[in-house]
């Protein structure tokens, strides 16, 4: 194939032929590519200084080209100009994104093509911002923001917006313990904190916006990246307001880091959210360690017994310690080889709160042991006698479970109680329920 400075890429043969007519009489060297699985080997073996593709063709699309000539290093300094029928933004940001150097709406203007082209190729075209990335930023402490707030000094409010499993088909039932998936906040009269951004935070952004809810900075921590975890997260309306600052907490997975899951969530043409965030997005890969987030403010992380790299989060703020851990499977046994009850209950010691896992009832837990869920007797016994926790709060209790199975379970976590003369308040919250602490001022 002869060596050509502009390689156009359209199945459309009208078009196609078109461009390439108005760029020979503008002086270009131009060849035309009809058949998108011929158009890597040709790119490979001409090497033109431009493309020009279509999107929508069969066999192999525009993006899809687009996105192999520019993470090749041999090729990447090669421009890429897509072009395509479709009026949306998301496929402006999805060209942007994969690399390419300029989005062109079809039908373009005849007179003008050829001096686009130009501009694009001696690098004088204004540029089309991409969608702004991510931002990576070290933890630093936050300035206090001094607004009204209805909490006292000293006050914290932990509300459940979401602690059910999700299931695998949308349930028909309504359900008074609610359908939401795992979120949880903690506020004090200064600062929130959110655990998990299941499709509980979706009421949770609404309830901010709604009344313009004092606090500029949102901490975010993620427990790992199964779906009923971070399936809301798009949709926290707060995301959307520049006034905000959004810290997102969580450990990377071997397969796939927080960054990605970010970069999934609020860019990707998959996602459930349908604009980019306008708040300031900061990431923040933890381990299992302790980390001082605000002064007095401190928040530590282990690893949960559960399938990827979980966590259990515990924030100490106010005199009060609060630990949550949704996904997590105590043994009720140690061995020599397994000492996760012992790690928990150490890590966990005299919690004001204990959110954890309690997905089955001891029958069914039978069935689903070692999945990486508890059983609610084996969380009930080690709150009160390895933790020694003041509150339990029974969470991501099963999908499957219809409310007369949750009643039936709170009943037999109380009657445990009662029975083994266990000093241990024990709750199976409904959407929105709200526990209020009094800390030290």
């Amino acid at each position: 194939m002869e060596k050509s400075e502009i390689m156009i890429i359209d199945d459309d043969p009208m078009v196609g032929e078109l461009s390439r007519d108005l760029l020979v009489d503008a002086g270009y060297k131009v060849s035309l590519i009809q058949d998108s699985m011929k158009a890597m080997p040709a790119i490979r073996q001409t090497r033109p200084q431009l493309i020009v593709t279509d999107i929508m063709m069969p066999g192999i699309t525009g993006l899809d080209i687009c996105k192999a000539v520019k993470t090749d290093p041999e090729l990447k300094d090669i421009k890429v100009i897509v072009v395509s029928g479709k009026p949306y933004d998301l496929e402006k940001q999805r060209a942007f994104q994969i690399g390419a150097d300029f989005f062109l709406q079809k039908p373009y203007n005849v007179e003008t093509f050829s001096k686009t082209v130009r501009s694009i190729m001696n690098g004088s075209a204004p540029q089309t911002p991409a969608p702004p990335p991510v931002q990576m930023e070290i933890i630093h402490d936050e300035e206090t923001i001094s607004q009204t707030s209805d909490l006292s000094a000293g006050q914290l409010r932990l509300t459940v917006w979401g602690s059910r499993g999700l299931s695998c088909e949308i349930p028909n039932t309504t359900s008074r313990y609610g359908r939401q998936t795992s979120c949880v906040s903690v506020e004090s009269n200064e600062h929130l904190f959110i655990f998990d951004a299941g499709t509980g935070i979706v009421a949770l952004g609404r309830e901010i916006a709604a009344h313009r809810r004092y606090y500029k900075s949102i901490w975010i921590c993620l427990t790992h990246f199964h779906m009923d975890h971070i399936l809301g997260l798009g949709n926290f309306l707060p995301i959307n307001d520049p006034a905000f600052s959004i810290h997102l907490i969580g450990s990377n997975d071997t397969e796939k880091s927080l960054k990605a899951v970010a970069q999934d969530t609020f860019y990707s043409s998959f996602s459930l959210t349908r604009r980019p965030p306008r708040a300031k997005i900061n990431i923040y890969e933890i381990l299992e360690d302790n980390y001082e987030l605000l002064p007095g403010i401190k928040l530590s992380a282990m690893y949960a017994n559960h399938p990827t790299s979980s966590l259990v989060y515990k924030l100490e703020m106010l005199g009060k310690k609060i630990v949550y851990g949704p996904d997590s499977e105590i043994w009720g046994d140690a061995t020599a080889f397994q000492d996760y009850d012992e790690k928990l209950s150490n890590f966990s010691k005299d919690a004001d709160f204990f959110l954890h896992d309690a997905a089955y009832a001891d029958k069914d837990y039978e069935k689903r042991k070692h999945e990486g869920h508890s059983s609610l007797s084996t969380t009930v016994d080690f709150a009160a006698e390895k933790a020694k926790v003041k509150d339990l709060v029974l969470f991501h209790t099963s999908p499957d479970y219809s409310d007369e199975d949750l009643d039936a379970m709170l009943a037999a976590a109380k009657t445990r109680i009662q029975t083994k003369g266990y000093s241990l308040n024990c709750h199976l919250p409904k959407e929105k329920t709200i526990f209020m602490l009094q800390g030290n001022k």
